[in-house]
């Protein structure tokens, strides 16, 4: 489970030297001749709109050597805030427009860059881009690696009126008021938030807090999903699962996704056996087409763990419920309100396995804004004096949502610069559309770069720094104007359609986790020593160390992700006042009307590691 994904994909691996390039070459040179002919596609363009030139057959995919964000970036400035990438074609002449083309081996992409491209598009005329893409990794190898017709997420299913049904399901499950029933299980991983917090002050070394924040995301994601509390253990592992399966959606990644003559190279050397990989193996491909084995085998094991998990817990879902349990849960809400049969098991699945890990997100942007926050004292110092102004001496109520102007601006702008989901989720137009007299026919893939998007100068004054007053006193993304509170506030959750359900139980962890961070504790950067990086959360941060900057593209983890990891941190806790944290983790977060709710009386797992469960339980 702890492959390194990148070192299985090539063009995860960036492309670093010219190497790769030539075996890529090779390899559809020996396809081209063993299929004796390939049909290359027409002169023309489906999409007419200006792009970057790319070569043949693989269009684009080796000038994002240098990464997603930079990339689009440069492309943006040259074309404008939606274009064409991927192409085969060269386009006649570079336009500046508010349009552009890009395009990916045999698959064209339009890509929007820009606020005003995305109300154009996702917003204004949504029902036209509400459909999804398919990728053989993600949706074969992986969603569907131990049954054809096994489920993929809510979120990366084509468009369908079951997918409409299923929304609307989940819709009713995450709603403000059905959220507030939930909230015993998020003041259990609160309360264990802090304990950890406090334990890691009291070490006196720098540690990256990555399990700290994940495991209190996704644990409560899947504490409200299932109905019951569930050991730190099997927590970990759902982070653990979903944050490696994130990485297997990125644009222009794995390569024989986008090049199928490279499949067919792939499929052919994988029949033929060792006979051709004996004349491979000194041209060095017989290596890199074992890597695209191992990638698609390492996406059969990730399936197989989130199957098997989901698979367990809605069985025991469904013996409680039958049972009379009347614990809530998202789950269980939808069994109840549903006729029973009315969803077949892999319909169960799908929902399971869409809503399992939608903490991931929140807590990837937690790490992120605490790194960064580490470096900045007087951030932390305003947001303290903020929740002191509110709450004088008495620690917060993590539900209060938003109470704290300052802590919800830290939020919000974090969501904004650091933008954790790069590219969102890629759109597939649902049927034919026009936008500014430029026509797209449906079936083209649609992505939008929320980097760029959320950088976007005509949104945002001062984009490339970070400003948490753009979000306060009236101001809503610019500081020297006030304006309505219209629209998105960032793309990190995407926008119009098929836009994130959660992200207002996102949101609402990602407030309650700050202010609790910043009442108890000072937080200080400070190098990692070895027996902290060996406890890295994922093991695959450790690669390396924040800068002191916290740069939000040269401190990922690798450059071509969709989700952006922050490479480890190592933060140095301080505890504000060690004597009242003291009397809050022994009574005072007894205070929370939540706390003395019952808890399911089936399960009796720990709270976790190093934290006794009291029996207010």
């Amino acid at each position: 489970m702890e492959m390194e994904i990148s070192k299985l994909f090539p063009l995860a691996s960036v492309i670093p030297s010219s190497t790769t390039s030539t075996y890529v070459a090779v390899i559809l040179l020996i396809s081209c001749l063993l299929l004796g002919s390939i049909s290359l596609p027409s002169d023309s363009a489906r999409v007419k709109l200006p792009g970057p030139s790319g070569l043949p057959l693989v269009g684009n995919l080796f000038q994002m050597r240098a990464g997603h964000a930079r990339s689009l970036a440069h492309w943006t400035k040259l074309y404008g805030g939606m274009f064409r990438c991927f192409s085969y074609r060269f386009p006649r002449e570079p336009v500046l427009t508010s349009i552009a083309r890009l395009s990916s081996g045999e698959r064209e992409a339009v890509i929007i860059n820009t606020y005003a491209a995305v109300n154009k598009t996702l917003i204004q005329q949504g029902a036209a881009f509400q459909s999804r893409p398919e990728f053989k990794l993600w949706h074969g190898e992986f969603s569907r690696a131990l049954d054809p017709d096994a489920p993929t997420t809510i979120g990366t299913t084509k468009f369908s009126e079951k997918i409409s049904k299923y929304r609307r399901l989940v819709a009713a499950q995450t709603s403000a008021a059905k959220l507030q029933s939930f909230n015993h299980f998020a003041a259990r991983r609160y309360f264990r938030l802090v304990n950890l917090l406090s334990e890691s002050a009291k070490s006196g070394v720098a540690q990256d807090l990555g399990f700290h924040f994940w495991t209190t995301t996704v644990g409560i994601s899947a504490e409200i999903l299932w109905g019951r509390r569930i050991e730190d253990d099997t927590i970990h592992l759902i982070a653990d699962v979903n944050i490696k399966v994130f990485r297997q959606r990125s644009l222009a990644t794995p390569v024989h996704d986008y090049v199928p003559l490279i499949a067919v190279g792939e499929r052919l050397a994988g029949a033929a056996g060792s006979s051709l990989r004996f004349f491979l193996r000194p041209l060095g491909l017989s290596s890199w087409i074992d890597s695209i084995h191992n990638a698609e085998a390492h996406a059969k094991e990730l399936r197989d763990t989130e199957i098997g998990y989901c698979k367990m817990f809605v069985k025991e879902l469904h013996e409680r419920l039958d049972a009379g349990d009347p614990m809530p849960s998202q789950l269980g809400g939808i069994f109840r309100n549903i006729k029973e049969g009315s969803l077949t098991p892999n319909e169960e699945l799908r929902l399971a396995t869409t809503l399992a890990g939608s903490g991931m997100s929140g807590g990837t942007g937690l790490i992120w804004l605490a790194a960064f926050l580490a470096g900045h004292p007087e951030m932390q110092q305003k947001a303290f004096r903020a929740i002191e102004d509110v709450y004088g001496r008495e620690a917060p109520d993590p539900f209060d949502t938003d109470r704290v102007e300052y802590v919800k601006a830290l939020g919000m702008e974090g969501g904004r610069y650091f933008t954790s989901v790069r590219l969102g989720f890629p759109r597939e137009t649902h049927e034919d559309v026009t936008v500014d007299g430029v026509f797209i026919p449906k079936g083209v893939l649609v992505v939008y770069n929320s980097y760029q998007i959320n950088r976007d100068p005509e949104r945002y004054n001062f984009p490339e720094e970070f400003i948490p007053e753009r979000w306060m006193d009236g101001h809503y993304g610019h500081t020297d104007i006030k304006q309505p509170k219209v629209g998105v506030p960032h793309l990190n959750h995407g926008a119009g359609r098929r836009a994130c359900m959660g992200v207002l139980n996102v949101n609402q962890t990602l407030y309650a986790n700050l202010v609790l961070l910043l009442h108890f504790f000072k937080l200080e950067r400070g190098p990692l020593g070895d027996a902290p990086l060996a406890t890295v959360f994922p093991k695959l941060r450790a690669v390396g160390e924040a800068s002191l900057e916290v740069h939000p593209i040269n401190d990922q983890v690798s450059v071509c992700d969709p989700q952006a990891l922050p490479l480890a941190a190592g933060i140095k806790l301080t505890a504000r006042d060690a004597e009242a944290l003291s009397s809050w983790i022994d009574e005072g977060h007894r205070e929370l009307d939540q706390w003395d709710l019952p808890t399911n009386p089936v399960d009796a797992s720990p709270v976790g590691e190093g934290v006794e469960a009291t029996t207010t339980l």
